[in-house]
């Protein structure tokens, strides 16, 4: 339970850091951003120290991605298409794929 913590908080400061590259105006908020970035990365080894880093490395990306896109969607308001969701799906069954093949 623990490697999942740690892989939400990683994935939470990814996307944190992907608006922060967009967003950041000001040294502070440029800081920012480097601390989320290197945040990240921190949270993400210690969750594959926990479970396999094939497995944390794909669901980091995916819930970065896909954290990302709906973050732009709800406060930026980026419009949500039909393409984009396929994709989504695409991706989440992918790994749901990839999780049984783990065994």
């Amino acid at each position: 339970m623990l490697s999942w913590t740690l892989l939400f908080i990683a994935s939470s400061l990814e996307i944190a850091w992907a608006a922060g590259l967009k967003y950041a105006d000001s040294p502070l908020g440029w800081v920012a951003t480097l601390g989320c970035v290197a945040g990240s990365f921190i949270f993400l080894v210690l969750a594959t120290k926990r479970m396999e880093a094939s497995i944390a490395y794909v669901l980091f990306v995916t819930l970065g991605a896909v954290g990302t896109y709906l973050l732009d969607i709800s406060f930026f308001g980026k419009k949500m298409t039909f393409t984009a969701v396929a994709a989504i799906i695409v991706i989440l069954v992918s790994i749901v794929c990839l999780k049984r093949e783990e065994g």
